[in-house]
């Protein structure tokens, strides 16, 4: 990781602690004057957006801290999403049945690679539900995409003008009388 990054150990534990906001223990562990000298070490790099100040008034690019250290911002449960999509129609597989299946380990990687907050992850659950339910009311079941599909198109970001809004409920398309 250092050696990608081009960072010494030092900058390292820095950023780990500014990410974490940990700000008692920058000063316990470098000591005031290093710290600071490690902070301007690291203001030509990406990590940090802001010069000079205490350390609480110090920006940080936290998805670019979160890429370098492998973090994700939040905890997006992918079995909420992939619950929601049908196992099959038919005869016709649609999906794993199972957490267990190394086809459903493969969707939630490439899930998880695409929605990185749990906001894109609501809104993916929302989208294919309502979608979902279109089709069933439509009566065409038989037609949903394979969940290979979705996940290499994000089909969900497509699914999303099916989403009513909050209190309208839903009409036929065709009720209206002339």
């Amino acid at each position: 990781m250092l050696q990608r990054s081009s960072l010494t150990p030092n900058q390292l534990v820095l950023l780990q602690l500014l990410y974490n906001k940990d700000y008692t223990n920058i000063e316990k562990i470098f000591g005031k004057d290093q710290a600071i000298d490690i902070r301007e070490s690291l203001k030509d790099t990406p990590y940090i957006l802001s010069q000079g100040g205490l350390f609480m008034d110090t920006i940080i690019s936290t998805d670019k801290i979160e890429k370098l250290f492998g973090i994700r911002g939040d905890q997006i449960n992918f079995w909420e999403f992939y619950q929601c999509y049908p196992v099959r129609v038919g005869t016709r597989v649609l999906r794993a049945s199972g957490s267990i299946a190394q086809v459903a380990k493969k969707h939630e990687k490439k899930y998880l690679a695409r929605v990185k907050r749990i906001a894109q992850h609501e809104l993916a659950i929302k989208a294919t539900e309502a979608f979902i339910a279109q089709q069933k009311r439509a009566n065409k079941l038989q037609y949903l995409p394979n969940m290979e599909t979705v996940l290499n198109n994000s089909m969900w970001e497509q699914w999303e003008v099916f989403i009513q809004p909050e209190g309208v409920e839903e009409q036929d398309w065709n009720s209206d009388q002339i």
